[in-house]
């Protein structure tokens, strides 16, 4: 029987796996589950269509190919119970609500490290979870590798 459930939403940027490894032993330290997720978003990613549209086709595919990276990072974990979730939608407002959708307990996510004027440019759906968050939030920070 598991305690809890814990939701780790990912992007696949470079350090996806960190903030992954970092949910799943929090998972594991506190017999929780995992929903592991990942949201295409629709803003950002303009796939157009013959017709000058999008492709629902194209969307469909994209969201699988999401679900298959997802469940290799799953078999990863065996010693957890994970379930994976690919949807397409805005992360910052969809997170929250497959949280609530799911009965999380805690999220867990990453940050992409960026600051000052690229922080404000691009936004940050971190701080947006943080703020908006009725759950707990682990933020896993990213850590850049000096040379």
């Amino acid at each position: 029987m598991y305690m809890s459930k814990i939701m780790i939403a990912v992007d696949f940027s470079s350090y996806s796996a960190s903030v992954i490894a970092a949910g799943m032993e929090l998972a594991r330290s506190t017999k929780s589950s995992v929903v592991l997720l990942s949201i295409l978003d629709k803003a950002a990613e303009l796939i157009p269509s013959v017709e000058g549209g999008e492709s629902s086709d194209e969307w469909t595919r994209r969201v699988q190919d999401i679900a298959t990276r997802l469940n290799v990072f799953a078999a990863d974990y065996a010693d957890v119970a994970v379930s994976v979730s690919a949807i397409i939608g805005s992360p910052k407002e969809d997170i929250l609500e497959q949280a609530a959708e799911q009965g999380i307990q805690t999220l867990v996510l990453g940050t992409h490290g960026r600051t000052g004027l690229d922080h404000l440019l691009v936004g940050s759906t971190a701080e947006f979870v943080i703020r908006h968050s009725p759950i707990p939030v682990l933020v896993v920070p990213y850590k850049q590798t000096k040379h």
